[in-house]
């Protein structure tokens, strides 16, 4: 509830003070102006010249008095407005008798000045200033006829219907000024939830993990949090719409309920999923060719992630069933191929008994890669410096005794940190350094890294100079059993592909001339460790 019984504040009086004071000013000066401009019988002052000239310049005065004196006065003393009122009541009283009696139009004055009292003044101090008006214009009344020698000095009609208009004026006033400070603090109060729930829902869309975009039908982008300037870099409120967003936007409006694709990843983004809704602000125009519409952006690296959450659980249980019911089986067929080639001296019988072994080694190998895939921890990520992670591989490839002069390195020192699981990131790297040895003919092979300049994002590329990927085969390279070498198990680059997903980076083919390029891209560092 309100409480419209207290004074009002210092800020509420200020506007209603200032236009009385201005009221009073205006008065007391066209009052002074039109009796001296006036030089024949005139109904102001025409009983007492003397004392209407004299009283309105002592009102002229007052007043400009009083606004030199408003501020340190009136701030911090709710009565103080009192003073100007009863100084009115007077003036005007004396103006009255000055001018004739009640019977003067000057009486309606008083009405404005009880009027204004009951709204600058707190509580039943307007009441009480109807109260002395009435008493002035009936002391006005008997005085006047006992001055003029009536025959019934004490007849109070007029003086009685002035005093009843009075009150009903302070009485009226008084309600219609609560019922306005009740809707001001209302208003007040309104303001401040409104600017509450504004911030709050501000604060919400900018911690949103998903990118929130706005724009109107110019295609001008109106609001874009934080997330959003992330997954598309670039973007800020004023600016236009990506051409790539327009785009989807228009699939979009051509039919609602069609699934749209996803935007393609490139240096500057990650993939992501891009969902539009016309925007309802209330207004009476909803129709979509003047509705703002909202864009959600999400990364589908995040997806992929809890995608491959769910594949995990599913090749746990596909592995657990391929170790028991093929692993035994195939070792019991190795150990008796091995029991085998002792007893025969045939080369022939022993290259065959070779293929067999070899064979078996091969399915144990894809057995092995599936129970790795499937028995992994999920990924335990953190703050990796691209410069060691690459010492450690150059390290490891030199004690596994290849050579050394093949493998070259170009770490920048400025690059920022990644990040990822440390042994994930070491297994991604062997594997696909050990697919450059096998594929790229025996030649140079380049670890490259950087960072986009427009977004910041770190990169890590691993190119060799070989024949490369031929072109019907880069749509497949990263399906599980999908290979090119026929002692390959094609897990390799599947896995490679998994273990980056699971750390929110990307793993992409590039091609090269000559050779082939696997880039790795990381998330964002400012948005991963925030």
């Amino acid at each position: 509830m309100i409480d419209t019984s207290r004074p009002l504040e210092d800020t509420q009086l200020w506007t209603p003070i200032r236009v009385y004071t201005a009221y009073r000013i205006l008065l007391a000066v066209l009052l002074l102006v039109v009796f001296l401009a006036n030089r024949g019988p005139s109904l102001l002052g025409q009983s007492n010249p003397s004392l209407f000239l004299y009283t309105s310049l002592a009102y002229v005065a007052l007043t400009f008095m009083s606004v030199l004196l408003k501020a340190p006065l009136y701030r911090g003393r709710p009565l103080m407005p009192l003073v100007p009122v009863l100084s009115d009541v007077l003036v005007l009283t004396l103006l009255i008798h000055a001018s004739g009696g009640i019977e003067s139009n000057l009486t309606v004055l008083l009405l404005v000045t009880v009027a204004s009292a009951s709204i600058i003044l707190p509580g039943r101090l307007g009441l009480l200033t109807a109260a002395l008006a009435t008493f002035a214009v009936m002391f006005e009344q008997v005085y006047f006829a006992l001055q003029t020698a009536a025959d019934d000095p004490f007849l109070m009609t007029e003086s009685g219907t002035l005093g009843v208009a009075f009150f009903a004026v302070a009485l009226i006033t008084r309600q219609v000024a609560q019922r306005l400070a009740r809707s001001e603090q209302l208003a007040v109060l309104q303001h401040g939830a409104i600017q509450h729930l504004q911030a709050l829902n501000q604060q919400v869309v900018e911690r949103m993990r998903t990118g929130i975009l706005v724009f109107n039908n110019a295609f001008t982008i109106e609001l874009c949090n934080h997330s959003a300037q992330e997954l598309f870099p670039g973007t800020a409120a004023g600016k236009t719409l990506p051409e790539c967003l327009m785009t989807h936007f228009r699939q979009w409006q051509a039919d609602p309920n069609e699934q749209l694709p996803p935007l393609p990843a490139d240096r500057e983004r990650p993939a992501l999923d891009a969902r539009f809704a016309l925007l309802d602000s209330g207004n009476a125009d909803k129709s979509p060719a003047n509705a703002s519409v909202i864009v959600f952006l999400e990364d589908r690296a995040r997806l992929m992630q809890e995608v491959q959450q769910l594949k995990l659980a599913s090749l746990g249980r596909m592995s657990a069933t391929i170790a028991h019911e093929i692993r035994n089986p195939l070792s019991a067929i190795n150990h008796a191929s091995q029991l085998l080639e002792e007893g025969i001296a045939e080369k022939e019988d022993k290259k065959l008994l070779g293929i067999i072994q070899k064979h078996v080694a091969r399915v144990n190998g894809i057995i092995t890669d599936i129970l790795a895939l499937s028995r992994r921890q999920a990924s335990s990520a953190e703050k990796l410096d691209l410069r060691q992670v690459v010492g450690h591989c150059v390290n490891r490839w030199r004690e596994a005794g290849r050579d050394a002069s093949l493998l070259r390195a170009m770490i920048p020192d400025n690059l920022p940190d990644v990040r990822f699981d440390a042994r994930q990131l070491d297994q991604v790297l062997d594997n696909l350094l050990g697919n450059a040895l096998r594929h790229g003919g025996g030649g140079k092979i380049d670890i490259l890294a950087g960072a986009h300049p427009t977004t910041g994002l770190p990169w890590l590329k691993v190119r060799d100079y070989g024949p490369g990927v031929a072109p019907e085969a880069v749509a497949n390279l990263f399906e599980p059993f999908f290979t090119t070498s026929r002692d390959g198990t094609g897990l390799g680059l599947f896995l490679c592909r998994e273990l980056c997903e699971s750390n929110q980076a990307r793993l992409d083919h590039e091609a090269a001339d000559p050779g082939a390029s696997f880039v790795i891209t990381f998330a964002h560092p400012d948005r991963v460790f925030q």
